[in-house]
């Protein structure tokens, strides 16, 4: 496989400044209960049990040892998504607990999969404004990548019953900065769209009026 090395060869180029706004919780339409089958489980044992569901069926099993929904808050909520609509895993808060400096072991948002109440599971809407334009040149090729501002639909579930609560927007960074220079392999599209992922604030500011709530 081939890699080479691509120099910036013209300045970023802006999009357009129409910035989509993500909905207020108090105009979200709440759907339907979720209806797993009916097979009791005691409770995950880890992250990919609770990933289940995010399957369009759901779960195989429904968590029931999971603790449930209700109390104060914060209530502890796992982020997961599906391939290939992930975020990347570098701005995401789905690292394994402790794997970021800035982060405990153990968080609201990097639960014990025993202690989860919630599921939140984030797809990608392939959708989103232009941020800038980033073009190289190498040899004879000529390489674009359009970077756009994601726009990702979060689902809130309740873990213990498979409920879906809600659905809310999250939007990622809305400024992004070309590299000078970039790597690109042999077998890499000319051109590429590249959304931009939220952050953990993101999330976190999204998902407070279910995390934080007294239920």
């Amino acid at each position: 496989m081939i890699v080479g090395i691509a120099l910036l060869t013209s300045a970023c180029g802006s999009g357009g400044d129409g910035r989509t706004q993500a909905p207020s919780p108090s105009t979200m339409t709440t759907a339907s209960s979720a209806s797993p089958s009916a097979a009791a489980h005691p409770a995950a044992t880890n992250m990919y049990d609770l990933a289940a569901y995010c399957d369009k069926r759901g779960p195989a099993t429904l968590l029931t040892g999971q603790p449930a929904y209700k109390g104060k808050g914060p209530h502890p909520v796992l982020l997961t998504t599906k391939a290939p609509d992930s975020v990347g895993a570098t701005r995401a808060p789905f690292p394994s607990p402790g794997g970021t400096q800035s982060e405990p072991p153990h968080d609201t948002y990097h639960p014990d999969p025993a202690k989860a109440q919630l599921v939140a599971c984030v797809t990608n809407q392939h959708k989103g404004r232009l941020v800038t334009t980033c073009r190289y040149s190498h040899n004879i090729d000529n390489y674009v990548r359009y970077y756009r501002q994601g726009q990702y639909a979060v689902t809130v579930y309740e873990a213990r019953t498979g409920r879906r609560l809600s659905t809310t927007t999250v939007l990622g960074d809305d400024t992004y900065t070309c590299p000078a220079q970039m790597y690109f392999f042999g077998a890499e599209p000319l051109k590429q769209t590249v959304w931009l992922d939220p952050d953990l604030p993101a999330f976190r500011k999204a998902l407070a009026p279910w995390v934080n709530a007294k239920s």
